[in-house]
């Protein structure tokens, strides 16, 4: 879970911040909440988001063991691309994702879920350039 100053604007360079020694990025999926929701079964999930977009999590690595709040949800730690509406395929890990969150809290229209891709983490530097279908990201 993040907090809104989470997200940050595409339009805006991502600062490296200084209290960690290694942030590093997993590639994820963004789905957008369009309705509330507790407790959904999966099969019901897909009336309950409205938009998808490709995004970065950025992670301190070197936090993830001692404060995990601090490693994932710092300000501007994710990075969201162009919205697209979703396809009429379903999409089994969307779905899954929003009946296990929605079990733990209830899901409000405009709320983001995020889902990791299943590639490893990846090490950023200053001056990189993010580029992805309908994603653009800089890090400074």
């Amino acid at each position: 879970m993040k907090c809104d100053s989470s997200l940050l604007n595409q339009k805006k360079p991502f600062f490296i911040p200084d209290w960690s020694t290694d942030i590093q990025m997993v590639r994820c999926q963004v789905v957008r909440i369009c309705r509330l929701g507790k407790c959904i079964q999966s099969k019901f999930a897909y009336r309950y988001y409205d938009a998808i977009a490709p995004g970065v999590d950025f992670r301190a690595r070197d936090y993830m063991e001692s404060n995990w709040a601090q490693a994932t949800a710092f300000d501007n730690s994710l990075c969201v691309g162009e919205w697209e509406t979703p396809s009429g395929e379903a999409n089994s890990s969307i779905d899954d994702a929003i009946a296990q969150v929605s079990r733990i809290v209830t899901l409000r229209n405009g709320d983001l879920i995020f889902i990791d891709e299943p590639s490893e983490s990846q090490p950023i530097e200053k001056e990189m350039t993010i580029e992805d279908k309908n994603l653009y990201c800089k890090i400074k």
